[in-house]
């Protein structure tokens, strides 16, 4: 078992604790890919991993902030690699991720640093369409939005995760 496998067990279990039974579903967002670890039982009983990332989507943005074709584009990547996952979630499972970069999201998001904060999918709409406004020319200061692709590839990718896979929001653990 190497250290991301490890990481992604330790939060598998961490969640597990926080949310006692029923399905739970986590997400390890990295550079290149996203792993999801699904289950319902002290392990995860699934675990699938998307080549899907902040720095493979954040590729796809050439600009400072990403111009609004280019987030387009990177719309429809997210989406087709989210695609197929839908499938091979369990029903009415819950998100937890402890990624550092989705915290920084949740703060922008107006989410505040707890144990185990909920982020919302309204609020990241919210934070979302805020991002969009300044792709669409409106002053960056005005939003006070970070704008270099990583976090903008992270804002899109738990966007369109939560967005299209149905998801109410995420939980977020503790980032270590």
């Amino acid at each position: 078992m190497n250290q991301a496998d490890s990481e992604l067990q330790r939060r598998y279990h961490r969640a597990r604790q926080q949310h006692g039974g029923g399905s739970i579903t986590v997400l390890q967002l990295g550079a290149d890919s996203c792993v999801f670890a699904s289950g319902s039982g002290t392990a995860p009983e699934a675990v699938q991993t998307l080549a899907l990332g902040t720095r493979r989507t954040g590729e796809l943005f050439r600009h400072v902030p990403p111009t609004a074709y280019e987030m387009e584009e990177a719309i429809m990547v997210v989406e087709d690699a989210l695609a197929p996952l839908r499938a091979q979630l369990p029903a009415a499972t819950t998100l937890y991720c402890g990624d550092a970069l989705l915290h920084e999201v949740a703060r922008h998001a107006g989410i505040g640093e707890t144990a185990m904060a909920w982020l919302p999918t309204v609020q990241l709409e919210f934070t979302f369409g805020r991002f969009a406004e300044v792709v669409q020319g409106r002053p960056a200061s005005a939003e006070g939005l970070p704008l270099d692709a990583e976090f903008a590839a992270a804002l899109l990718i738990v966007r369109e995760l939560t967005h299209h896979l149905g998801f109410d929001g995420l939980y977020l653990l503790p980032a270590q």
